[in-house]
């Protein structure tokens, strides 16, 4: 007879595998992309996408929060893999890197299911950057300076608040014609939208799943390959699966796949996917998993590696742009 834990994990399945695809879809019609946000700013001092990340990490917090707080073992909060200048200089590696490559860790998914093969190249430097890491000594870990035990004093009046926010988003979502069923077949997804989608069913996956993202996914395997604890498990690895299914059969209605695509520039995404690599290694994660675990749970020093991310970004594509590599319109075509 299954003991509970199994049944557990396999009712999560049964949904998990589903949702993630989906995620996939709902992200490549979104066309999500922190490079792109950063440029976005840098040239028409537009926020719209930094809003969008910000709304889907209050989406997932608003079931995140209550789940660490009730249920602190079996959903606890992220732990610092070491000290924050490791962190930080991780976030500014990776996203000097996603720079580089023209695209971070969801956005290279999504260029690869439209059929953009230099970000084949992109996965090589992730893992290679990986292996460098986890080949040299751990680095001592610190402990985060919020402990669950600190909670209470403002969890209750700040869920109250985010409850509240939440309702309100809803309602202007209603008011301006939000269709279920006209969203999902819709050709690209608002922001406002993508982040409901995005940030719940990002929260409800790890609620499930633990750290479901594929850059943990990946580093862990790496990680393993080397003797680190924790290899993710089967059902973990076949999410990374289903996540680029999702994003292939957008790009597949979209007909991405009809258009011919650059094969020149891999060094670039090689080398991007390198850095990303060695900095993902340091986070830990990509900025996937800041956004979507580290930050919803307010693990302490994440905001502050997501502003050095960031920052990497704005310094990559500066210096880019100086030299003439990147359009100044647009990192679709780094």
């Amino acid at each position: 007879m299954l003991d509970t834990e199994t049944m557990l994990s396999d009712l999560w399945m049964i949904w998990a595998l589903p949702l993630v695809a989906f995620l996939g879809y709902a992200s490549h019609r979104a066309s999500l992309c922190t490079v792109r946000a950063v440029a976005d700013l840098l040239e028409f001092r537009r926020f719209a996408r930094f809003g969008g990340f910000l709304r889907a990490v209050l989406w997932a917090m608003l079931l995140t929060l209550p789940a660490s707080y009730f249920f602190p073992e079996r959903f606890p909060l992220p732990e610092a893999s070491g000290p924050l200048w490791s962190g930080l200089l991780g976030g500014f590696l990776f996203g000097l890197g996603a720079a580089l490559n023209g695209g971070c860790s969801f956005s290279t998914l999504q260029r690869l299911a439209d059929a953009d093969w230099r970000m084949l190249a992109t996965l090589a430097g992730l893992i290679g950057g990986s292996a460098v890491l986890h080949a040299l000594p751990s680095i001592p870990a610190m402990p985060h300076d919020l402990e669950i035990a600190q909670l209470p004093a403002w969890l209750a009046p700040a869920m109250v608040m985010l409850s509240a926010w939440a309702v309100l988003e809803f309602i202007l979502l209603k008011k301006g014609g939000f269709n279920w069923r006209e969203k999902i077949i819709a050709e690209h997804y608002s922001p406002a939208t993508t982040a409901l989608i995005l940030g719940l069913g990002a929260a409800l996956l790890y609620l499930g799943m633990g750290s479901w993202t594929y850059s943990n996914t990946l580093q862990a395997s790496v990680g393993a390959f080397f003797g680190k604890p924790d290899f993710p498990a089967l059902p973990q690895l076949l999410l990374i699966p289903a996540l680029l299914a999702g994003m292939m059969i957008s790009a597949w209605q979209r007909g991405a796949w009809r258009i011919a695509k650059k094969m020149s520039g891999g060094w670039r995404n090689l080398s991007g996917g390198l850095l990303m690599g060695i900095g993902g290694s340091l986070i830990p994660g990509g900025n996937d998993t800041l956004l979507l675990h580290h930050m919803p749970a307010l693990a302490s020093d994440s905001l502050w590696t997501y502003l050095m991310l960031i920052f990497g970004v704005a310094a990559g594509l500066l210096a880019m742009r100086r030299d003439r590599i990147v359009s100044c319109h647009t990192c679709e075509d780094v």
